[in-house]
C-alpha cells in the first residue's frame, strides 16, 4: 500500500512539472527565441534573408532585396518555386549568372532553394 502511493505521489508530482508554462523568464512566450534559432540555424546552412517585391518593369517581375547587403537582384527562376502566391520575405540560396540584365535595377541570377520566412 506504501509503495502505491510513493508511486502515484511521484506521478503526480511528475505530471504538474511537465505541465509548466511556455513563458521565458523575460515574458516572452517562446515564438520569439524560436524564430532567433531559426534564423541562425538557416544562416548556418548557407541562406540569407530577403524580401521580394514585384517591379514595375516588364522585363523582371520580380525584385529580390538580399536584406545584409542590400542588393538587388532579379530572380529568373523565382516562378519555378512559387507558381500561385510569391511571398514577400524568404531565405534563399542564389548563384550568380553571367548573363545580360534584363533589368536596369537589378543584376540577374538564378536561386538554388527557397522558403518562406516567418518573421
Amino acid at each position: 500500500m506504501k509503495n502505491t502511493f510513493k508511486i502515484c505521489l511521484f506521478l503526480l508530482i511528475l505530471s504538474f512539472h511537465s505541465c509548466s508554462s511556455t513563458k521565458t523568464a523575460d515574458g516572452n512566450d517562446g515564438k520569439e527565441s524560436a524564430q532567433n534559432v531559426a534564423a541562425t540555424d538557416m544562416t548556418q546552412k548557407g541562406f540569407k534573408k530577403a524580401t521580394l517585391s514585384t517591379s514595375k518593369s516588364k522585363d523582371c517581375p520580380y525584385i529580390l532585396s538580399v536584406d545584409d547587403s542590400k542588393e538587388q537582384l532579379d530572380p529568373i527562376n523565382i516562378l519555378d518555386f512559387f507558381e500561385n502566391e510569391v511571398p514577400e520575405k524568404v531565405w534563399v540560396k542564389y548563384g550568380n549568372l553571367r548573363m545580360r540584365n534584363r533589368c536596369v535595377e537589378a543584376r540577374p541570377v538564378t536561386i538554388i532553394e527557397i522558403s518562406k520566412r516567418a518573421d
